[in-house]
């Protein structure tokens, strides 16, 4: 069984934020003071995420990221990796963290022989990266991915979020990490979150711009995405370079078009998009003893309500839908 929306954009890919929990306060994403937390009794069990992704893999879909907040942050994780590692069927199981709690799960996750790293970290700096996070260790990010590399864990990629006068200076040291390093470098073009527009002057800079930076004393050659878990960066490699360099245009050329993944928010609501369409409550279903019919009816009603485009605003609120 496959869940195609009214677009015919065939469903195969589900983004799980597990908590609306954080241990940094990023400058893009959180305020310094904070924000109001989810009642812990609104957010989804272990039990009823695992539900979720079972009956997700008999709908189809087999590429599963965890988000936050910051996943790592809630307590007792390694309980839900171990489930969900242990679920057949599943192709791609991937874990989108800020690092800092990285090295104390490296070994749970290797076990599982399932799971792969997205890595949040946008300066290599020690005193710019604690500005950016408000408090972070760039340390304690080091090491979460020198024990990932240690491990062998395959398809690893650092995430880098473009901020014109902040991180620009950065974009080449970050790509020349890919010359001895098995990593994927991922440039993410700056969002402007809760605004009248996702372009925000002061810090936008558009893709095209970031390959011409780092094109102009590398050899960057393009190169076809892979099978799962490429999302919707368009790769390329600086010639004779062991990793890769990935660049995910969503502001400048949205990907609306080719879109095939749900995302399940920190309080159980099943969303069709980011930014736009609407919402089913799972959660209200899976507490009231749902039969499997019920459950397939929810998604095929979230991916019905996928538009063909968001509208260009940026009114998600990061912490909850998991970016």
């Amino acid at each position: 069984m496959n869940i195609v929306d009214k677009f015919f954009r065939r469903i195969n890919r589900l983004r799980i934020s597990v908590t609306d929990l954080c241990n940094l306060r990023c400058v893009y994403c959180r305020p310094e003071s904070g924000l109001p937390l989810i009642e812990h009794s609104n957010i989804l069990t272990y039990e009823e995420i695992v539900t979720v992704v079972r009956h997700a893999v008999k709908l189809g879909i087999k590429s599963f990221r965890l988000t936050g907040g910051e996943p790592l942050a809630r307590r007792n994780i390694e309980q839900l990796l171990l489930m969900l590692g242990d679920i057949n069927h599943v192709e791609d199981l991937a874990v989108t963290t800020n690092g800092i709690y990285l090295k104390n799960y490296v070994q749970i996750m290797k076990k599982t022989g399932k799971y792969r790293l997205n890595i949040s970290l946008d300066s290599l700096n020690a005193a710019k990266f604690e500005r950016i996070t408000r408090g972070g260790k760039l340390g304690d990010v080091l090491e979460g991915i020198e024990s990932v590399l240690d491990l062998g864990f395959k398809n690893t990629k650092i995430n880098v979020v473009a901020m014109k006068g902040i991180n620009d200076d950065e974009f080449e040291v970050f790509a020349r990490l890919t010359m001895d390093k098995s990593l994927e470098v991922r440039f993410i073009e700056y969002m402007a979150m809760n605004k009248e527009t996702m372009v925000d002057q002061d810090k936008f800079i558009p893709m095209s711009d970031i390959v011409d930076m780092i094109n102009r004393d590398n050899e960057l050659i393009a190169l076809p995405p892979p099978e799962l878990g490429s999302g919707a960066a368009k790769t390329y490699k600086i010639k004779g370079a062991r990793g890769t360099l990935g660049f995910v245009s969503a502001v400048s050329q949205p990907f609306c078009g080719s879109c095939n993944r749900l995302r399940l928010t920190s309080d159980g609501k099943l969303r069709a998009c980011l930014l736009s369409g609407g919402e089913v409550d799972l959660r209200l279903i899976l507490r009231n003893n749902p039969t499997e019919e019920q459950l397939t009816d929810a998604f095929y009603r979230a991916a019905n309500l996928k538009p063909s485009a968001h509208a260009g605003k940026g009114h998600a609120v990061m912490h909850q839908v998991g970016g």
